[in-house]
């Protein structure tokens, strides 16, 4: 049997899906959790956090950052696709003793109200998410529609490049079935492919794509001035560094304008 998914956020779950098959082999969530503690304190400074403020943490995954964050004393909501993830955090809030609200959705429909006074993303690039301009500028406007005035938003990671990378590959396995990622770019039109192939028990293969747009840093400030939002710094990494664009790496702060 061979199915063929095109969905972005069908793709997502999947890749989520990979991580908790590593878990579940074994790799402990630490493993790959060495920058958590000094991102998040970063996170603090730049968005100006005080114990008793409320955060979303998009893609919060098994909750590492969210985590984190509570521990400082805010009230924060984790946001992921992944059920499964999320199982996995709600696990590692209990025996942390932490509170957090997990919430299963997705940030191009989110289903959140009220008035968060930052949100913060840690795991890519959330400019790269969505299919095309008006997709992006969309759930920016959103994400600025949950932040009070004067509110930040972070977002960004450290291996950021402006311009398109090449075609990658690359493999994963485990106890009944394996997968092959493969990525591939259109510059000119700027559109990010990607390709999972999974093959399980009874050599049954699965096919899932998403494709992306991929903006410059003009596209993206211009978006962010649409939606509401003024760039307060640039950093190459969640680091209190000057920024170099020399360098890779992109990571924002924004503030959402006074109404």
């Amino acid at each position: 049997m061979n199915t063929v998914t095109v969905d972005n956020q069908v793709w997502v779950r999947q890749q989520a899906a990979k991580w908790v098959r590593r878990m579940l082999k074994g790799e402990t969530p630490g493993a790959w959790a060495h920058n958590t503690e000094s991102e998040v304190q970063f996170a603090v400074a730049q968005l100006g956090l005080r114990p008793g403020d409320q955060v979303l943490d998009l893609a919060c995954g098994w909750g590492r950052h969210s985590l984190e964050l509570a521990s400082y004393g805010l009230r924060v909501t984790g946001l992921d696709l992944s059920h499964e993830l999320l199982t996995l955090a709600r696990y590692q809030a209990r025996r942390r003793g932490l509170q957090v609200n997990w919430v299963e959705a997705d940030v191009a429909r989110l289903p959140l109200r009220g008035s968060f006074d930052a949100v913060a993303q840690f795991c890519g690039n959330l400019i790269t998410w969505f299919a095309d301009r008006q997709e992006t500028l969309d759930a920016l406007e959103r994400l600025a529609s949950v932040l009070r005035p004067g509110g930040r938003m972070l977002f960004g990671t450290d291996d950021w490049q402006p311009d398109l990378p090449g075609r990658s590959q690359h493999w994963d396995e485990w106890n009944g079935g394996a997968a092959i990622y493969r990525q591939r770019f259109d510059a000119r039109r700027r559109i990010a492919e990607m390709q999972m192939v999974v093959f399980g028990p009874g050599h049954a293969r699965e096919e899932f794509w998403r494709k992306t747009w991929w903006p410059t840093h003009c596209d993206m400030e211009a978006l962010f001035q649409q939606a509401g939002l003024a760039v307060c710094g640039r950093f190459n990494a969640f680091a209190d560094e000057p920024y170099d664009p020399a360098q890779r790496g992109l990571v924002y702060v924004l503030e959402r304008c006074e109404e």
